[in-house]
């Protein structure tokens, strides 16, 4: 569904530019826009059964499902539509000439490229009155076969499926494609349904030792060299990748990828002959998300979870960047734009690890529905709600917005039976920007006279006389912690209290808490860390931190948009020569550097590197830039940030 509409994707635009890896390693987070969170109205009713594939062709939106009955919005008239329907992309009304009329559930959909025709994957043997098994190329205008596309029998259903490169990939429960043994994952000639040999390689074994090998999920790169697939296999080419595998589609044959890992080795619920629900790539393939199921599994295992990894990780144990549980439900359905990583299951929480079946330390509430923050996984404030059911089988983005297909019938709170669309223009929030040098340095005083607050200005090298700025009447001897973002300035206090408030660099607007992770359960590890800081600064929508007395700098996932603070606490490092964190008296970051005050009034510079799970300082680099033997300037106050105003600039 995803890799056919790419290029309606991209006229979408929302998000300000493409984030990955690459990215990850800047200054600057991207910012973005998410879809509303009302549905549009006149999308059709699909009165039963389960809609598990949405796509588009041209002007005309097709469903794929375990459906039979269908009507129109506003309309009593019910209409007989078995497993495949077509409508209207711009008024929502059905296409009544097509009715293809499959028989049995329609798994996948896939655009054929030509604007004309579309791939239909399930478990048919029979559509359009022709004998097709399991995999069909049919006309969006009427529902006929293309008669020159036949891949003979597929004895097993097909669940998903991709086409790039010139070839269609087909992925499923089946152990043979047209007579020849090629189980689970094949290659055919996207134009007549042949059997290619390009992908020869043996998926093999299962999850729980037993049934039949089986892909449920695949994505592409855009580019064509890499595929990724989910499933309950154990196996690729006799070595272990279980239950996620990818491959190296770059040459002449396809081969394993050097990505591979053994997170997905957790047992799980034994109920389940695989976990894995979905999975799909970033617009710009540098990164890909799964999603699970499971039942509860601790904080540290895979069920229940949707997960990032990086595509060009070389490596036999690739972990993810990060990970979200929502503390033992389902996601299903998984779409990345620029914007957010879009999740929909039968989940009732976010940022939930530490609980199962209720909410834990740190849980939010998004209930069948939520939209993730790509470079963290932390819940973003979009909140529809949608009745839960079993889960949003799949997405679709096209130029009008974000289509959600399920078993459920309301979203929003309004009845939009099994399909709703949800357009493209909903809350956009800015590009976060890392302050840079030159700039205004603010540090809290260690006493209340003559302001509580200093300023002085710093360029890396000199630093200015201090000034005397408003303190806006707050105490910032009990302040802990400090960073500014886009004219936002943080504030973790002595009393464990997180809070906001504008900060011009002469007026305060009026607090505000911070508090959407504690909303259910107060996360009380994370104030209890706030109350002994030495330090804090934002990167990358993570909030590091050092504590008294431990010379380790920790991090946790911030995302500023919903103020939801991550519920797990990481290691960033265990500090570096020259620097000890047990001696911190304040941080800020600029650019690629780290600045760190000390008991002794210095400042020390550490460089900083961005990447991966997280940043690190960077060994050898430490240097002691200012202080009162170096130029006479004395430095600290727990309470140090550097100024960021509302376009993300410094003073």
């Amino acid at each position: 569904m995803r890799r056919g509409i790419l290029a309606a994707a991209a006229a979408l635009s929302l998000g300000c530019g493409l984030l990955g890896a690459s990215q990850l390693a800047t200054a600057d987070v991207p910012g973005g826009t998410v879809v509303r969170t009302t549905p549009v109205a006149g999308t059709p009713h699909i009165l039963d059964g389960r809609v598990f594939a949405v796509t588009r062709v041209g002007d005309t939106v097709i469903l794929g499902g375990s459906f039979t009955r269908v009507r129109n919005e506003g309309s009593t008239t019910e209409v007989v539509r078995n497993g495949l329907v077509a409508l209207d992309a711009n008024t929502g009304q059905l296409r009544t000439g097509f009715n293809p009329n499959p028989g049995t559930s329609v798994t996948s959909l896939l655009p054929a490229g030509d604007g004309t025709s579309v791939y239909v994957g399930g478990g048919f043997t029979s559509i359009s009155g022709a004998t097709r098994a399991r995999v069909a190329r049919i006309r969006v205008a009427d529902g006929s076969v293309v008669s020159t596309f036949n891949a003979g029998t597929v004895n097993g259903n097909v669940r998903d499926m991709a086409l790039r490169g010139g070839r269609l990939w087909i992925a499923g429960a089946f152990t043979h494609v047209a007579g020849r043994s090629q189980p689970a994952l094949a290659t055919l000639d996207p134009a007549t349904g042949a059997f290619s040999p390009y992908m020869g390689l043996r998926v093999a074994g299962t999850h729980r030792g037993s049934g039949v090998t089986q892909v449920l999920k695949i994505d592409t790169t855009t580019d064509g060299s890499r595929l990724v697939a989910v499933g309950n296999f154990d196996t690729l080419q006799g070595v272990q990748n279980h239950q996620l595998l990818m491959l190296d589609t770059s040459g002449a044959t396809a081969q394993p990828a050097t990505f591979r890992t053994g997170y997905y080795l957790t047992p799980c619920s034994s109920a389940f002959d695989t976990y894995m629900r979905d999975v799909a790539f970033s617009g710009d393939d540098s990164f890909f998300v799964v999603t699970t199921t499971g039942a509860y599994g601790g904080s540290t295992g895979a069920c229940d979870t949707t997960a990032r990894f990086e595509t060009r990780t070389a490596s036999t144990d690739a972990r993810p960047s990060w990970i979200n549980h929502t503390g033992g439900d389902t996601t299903y359905g998984v779409e990345i734009t620029p914007a957010a990583v879009y999740v929909g299951g039968h989940q009732r929480w976010q940022n939930n690890p530490f609980a199962g079946d209720r909410a834990g330390p740190g849980a939010v509430a998004r209930e069948g529905i939520a939209a993730l923050d790509p470079v963290n996984g932390l819940p973003l404030s979009w909140n529809p709600g949608r009745d839960k059911g079993v889960g949003v089988f799949d997405f679709l983005v096209d130029d009008r917005g974000l289509w959600v297909a399920s078993d459920t019938t309301r979203i929003a709170g309004q009845l939009r039976s099994r399909i709703a669309l949800l357009l493209k223009d909903g809350a956009t929030r800015p590009t976060i920007r890392t302050p840079l040098l030159p700039n205004d340095v603010y540090t809290g005083a260690s006493t209340a006279a003559p302001t509580g607050l200093l300023r002085r200005r710093y360029d890396g090298a000199v630093a200015g006389t201090v000034q005397d700025p408003p303190d806006g009447g707050l105490d910032w001897s009990t302040v802990r912690g400090a960073f500014m973002v886009n004219g936002w300035l943080y504030l973790g206090r002595s009393d464990g209290s997180f809070t906001r408030r504008t900060f011009t660099g002469s007026t305060y607007g009026t607090a505000q808490a911070v508090d959407t992770s504690d909303r259910i359960v107060r996360l009380a590890a994370w104030h209890d860390e706030i109350a002994v800081m030495t330090g804090m600064f934002l990167d990358d929508n993570r909030v590091y931190f050092t504590l008294a007395g431990d010379p380790t700098l920790y991090y946790r996932y911030f995302t500023p948009e919903s103020g939801v603070v991550g519920a797990q606490r990481y290691v960033a490092s265990t500090g570096v020569s020259g620097l000890d964190l047990r001696q911190a008296r304040g941080m800020f970051l600029a650019g690629s550097q780290v600045y760190v005050a000390t008991t002794t009034g210095d400042l020390v510079r550490v460089g900083w590197e961005r990447g991966g799970p997280s940043g690190r300082l960077v060994p050898g680099t430490a240097a002691t830039v200012s202080g009162p033997v170096r130029d006479g300037r004395t430095w600290g106050g727990r309470a140090m940030f550097l100024f960021q105003s509302t376009s993300g600039g410094g003073a």
